[in-house]
């Protein structure tokens, strides 16, 4: 695992979670180190969907200039030769999904993940709203930023952009350029993640409006009182006029909102769904994930914050050891029972409820 003399933080990633080098041998192919490239919060560009499934950087944004050369990399060329013998040495294996099926893509595809600024300080993700603005860090990921634009409009073969895993794409400095910048060719689309809150300020005149293909809005909320308690910093009002703008574009039926199942949400999910029929998005019920941000167990001397917002226990009603476990499961039985196509209930949430 040294072999790259990674820094500590990598050696982590590559450590927490099981390798192919300890695996049984899987037949399965894979093609994504030579299709794919995310860019994480360090300008690192990795060469898998997940940053942490492959936790490898083959060179910073800056190290190159163009995606061919990503991809032609030493250490790129290394783990695709690895991945091609099946080896999948440094892979994420019992998480990829790799020893199911294989994965083989037939377009190129980037993941820009460079900076978790966000306008909002939801508790499920972070403990305060973080903004970066200013400053050399700030200044190199804007220039990080600036060659992306340059790989992508030097780039001929079709390729899916996806903006972005850890924070608001919208709320970003650094990132905005992208949005006001790059003229994409056809072959170029995007997918946008974000709280939905500066869709209409950001994107309306944006070039790549025309070539966003689908939207993903985290809500987790189906009334104003309950979206402003968990959804720190937003505005109800705000977001349903977004919502009114991307229905008046016809950008709603590409659009999905995103519910993370939660113990103060959890009598709003019909509300939530109410809302996706008023608008013709697609509703997904998902679990909510352990980033760290709450304390994962109960606390003996627990802080202010963890005093106002709880602990990941406390708020995971996916737990069968929590209070309301049988409650969630029985308005998860009553979605099902809809049977709206147009609502989507991931199957960890089914595992994790027996249904």
């Amino acid at each position: 695992m040294s072999y790259f003399n990674l820094p500590n933080s990598y050696k982590f990633k590559l450590n927490s979670m099981p390798r192919g080098k300890k695996s049984t041998p899987i037949n399965n192919c894979c093609n994504l180190p030579s299709r794919v490239v995310t860019i994480d919060y360090n300008s690192n560009c990795l060469l898998c969907n997940c940053d942490g499934w492959l936790p490898i950087p083959v060179g910073k944004v800056l190290d190159f200039n163009s995606l061919e050369e990503v991809w032609n990399s030493p250490t790129a060329k290394i783990l695709q030769k690895d991945v091609e013998d099946k080896k999948y040495t440094w892979c994420a294996v019992d998480h990829c999904g790799i020893k199911q099926a294989s994965n083989l893509g037939t377009n190129y595809q980037m993941s820009i993940n460079i900076d978790e600024s966000c306008n909002l300080a939801c508790p499920s993700c972070r403990r305060e709203k973080i903004m970066h603005v200013s400053g050399p860090e700030v200044e190199n990921k804007t220039t990080s930023i600036n060659r992306i634009i340059t790989w992508l409009e030097n780039f001929e073969h079709p390729i899916h952009i996806t903006l972005s895993g850890n924070g608001d794409p919208l709320a970003s400095v650094i990132i905005r350029p992208l949005f006001k910048n790059l003229t994409p060719n056809p072959s170029q689309t995007f997918t946008l993640f974000t709280n939905g809150l500066l869709i209409k300020k950001q994107v309306e005149t944006s070039p790549l409006l025309p070539q966003i293909k689908e939207i993903l809005i985290s809500v987790d909320a189906g009334s104003a009182e309950v979206y402003e308690k968990i959804r720190i910093g937003g505005n109800w009002n705000i977001l349903l006029e977004n919502f009114e703008f991307l229905k008046s574009i016809n950008k709603n039926k590409i659009t999905r909102l995103n519910f993370a199942i939660q113990n103060n949400n959890l009598d709003d999910i019909f509300n939530f769904i109410d809302l996706c029929v008023k608008y013709d998005f697609t509703a997904v019920l998902h679990q909510i994930d352990d980033w760290g941000t709450w304390s994962n167990s109960i606390a003996i001397n627990p802080d202010t914050w963890t005093l106002k917002n709880g602990t990941f226990m406390d708020n995971n009603v996916l737990d069968h050891t929590h209070p309301n476990f049988e409650k969630c499961r029985d308005i998860i039985k009553k979605v099902i029972e809809l049977n709206n196509a147009k609502v989507c209930i991931h199957s960890k949430v089914k595992q994790l409820l027996n249904l």
